[in-house]
């Protein structure tokens, strides 16, 4: 995949205080890339993420990612300490936080977003419409084959500001 030029995102720090998030995007073609460590990338993987999208089209709780016969998802999520369920995740999380599913080999990456005090004024924010998924995203691996990045598609017909807007709007952080 030819690579497009990011403009800079949100940068936030993981639940250890030690990894690094940094969330950009790219207008044509629309896509995301969440870089999660500053690890030299090795090789690159073809792989399978889902983000949940609401009703304004705003990208919310963060991304799904299916294990592949290319990579190891359990290997590539270790270095973030998975918690093993979905209960000890707040909503909306103030942290990033990972989850991951032995037996589905699926791991779920939480980023902070859409702040308390906007929930309280459209509790709507929260509430999941639909999903996109990306059967061909990108997942960066450092030589350890832990997960430095995945960068997936935005659907032409969504509005990449829009999509991104709780991760990187000031409104949605106070």
């Amino acid at each position: 995949m030819p690579q497009a030029a990011f403009r800079g995102g949100l940068v936030f720090s993981g639940d250890n205080g030690m990894n690094v998030t940094l969330i950009t995007s790219t207008p044509d073609p629309p896509m995301v890339e969440v870089h999660l460590s500053d690890a030299p990338v090795e090789c690159e993987c073809a792989g399978d993420v889902i983000a949940d999208v609401n009703r304004l089209g705003n990208w919310i709780r963060g991304l799904e990612m299916l294990g592949t016969a290319g990579f190891s998802l359990e290997r590539a999520l270790a270095p973030f300490n998975p918690k093993l369920r979905v209960a000890s995740v707040r909503s909306p999380q103030a942290e990033q936080a990972v989850t991951y599913d032995g037996e589905a080999d699926a791991g779920f990456l939480y980023l902070p977003y859409a702040s308390p005090a906007s929930v309280e004024r459209d509790p709507m924010l929260l509430e999941y419409s639909l999903s996109i998924e990306d059967e061909s995203a990108a997942f960066g691996l450092s030589a350890d084959k832990g997960l430095v990045f995945v960068r997936f598609r935005v659907p032409a017909s969504m509005s990449l500001e829009a999509f991104l807007q709780l991760f990187g709007s000031p409104q949605f952080h106070r």
